[in-house]
């Protein structure tokens, strides 16, 4: 594909991210998940919640209700299993979420892919080229500690990101895709994660979106039942 006769400035498409962050600050929906690794693979019916910085719940429904539920707010994490009638709780770091979803992300930058753009990052510099395997325009932004790198479409919506580390192995890559008219934004409803040094994945595909739906805190809080047997994961982790 021949590349557009003039390409956007980093600042042009650094705006763009910056715009969509500020109309999508929260979501609710329906979300069909598949994971994958190397041992297993399996999918699930669950309804999430997200909102900027770093809350998130997200319930594995069943016929009976719901089987799992966790909760993230404010840097703490609560996770629920009902057949263990367990509760278990624990910082919200990268380690204690990859135990339940399978990916070494801190819970904001989770929360910002599904919301569909890149975690933001102090970029030292940045520029634009065009990838002319994909066809696409992408943004590259030498941090600190890596680079990231954010492909958009020439209609400048989003269709990738990764992050590498300063060896230049990519820590984490992102795809979004399936665009829907919501109120007259465009929004990603596909996401897909992977960490490739763990062979691992995870599939979202979403429906019935609420976009920016007036949330209450409880809503990001579990409700311990009585009897559940507390287990504190940092004491685990240690």
């Amino acid at each position: 594909m021949a590349p557009p006769l003039a390409l956007p400035s980093a600042a042009q498409l650094q705006a763009v991210l910056a715009q969509h962050r500020l109309r999508v600050h929260s979501l609710r929906a329906l979300a069909h998940i598949r994971y994958r690794d190397p041992q297993e693979s399996n999918t699930s019916r669950e309804a999430i919640v997200v909102a900027r910085p770093d809350r998130l719940r997200v319930e594995v429904l069943s016929l009976f209700g719901s089987v799992f539920v966790l909760a993230a707010d404010g840097g703490a994490l609560t996770a629920y299993a009902r057949q263990e009638n367990t509760v278990y709780r624990g910082r919200a770091s990268s380690e204690n979420l990859w135990r339940y979803v399978g990916l070494t992300l801190p819970v904001h930058d989770l929360v910002e892919l599904v919301l569909g753009t890149p975690p933001p990052r102090q970029a030292e510099k940045a520029h634009v080229s065009f990838d002319a395997a994909s066809g696409s325009i992408r943004l590259q932004e030498d941090l600190a500690r890596g680079t990231q790198l954010v492909w958009f479409s020439p209609a400048a919506l989003l269709l990738g990101a990764e992050e590498q580390g300063t060896d230049g192995q990519t820590q984490w890559r992102a795809t979004f895709g399936e665009y829907e008219d919501l109120n007259g934004f465009a929004l990603a409803t596909h996401i897909a994660l992977e960490v490739p040094e763990w062979h691992r994945s995870v599939e979202i595909a979403l429906e019935d979106i609420d976009l920016n739906p007036k949330l209450d805190p409880a809503v990001f809080a579990v409700q311990i039942p009585p009897g559940s047997k507390v287990v504190d994961l940092d004491a685990v982790a240690d």
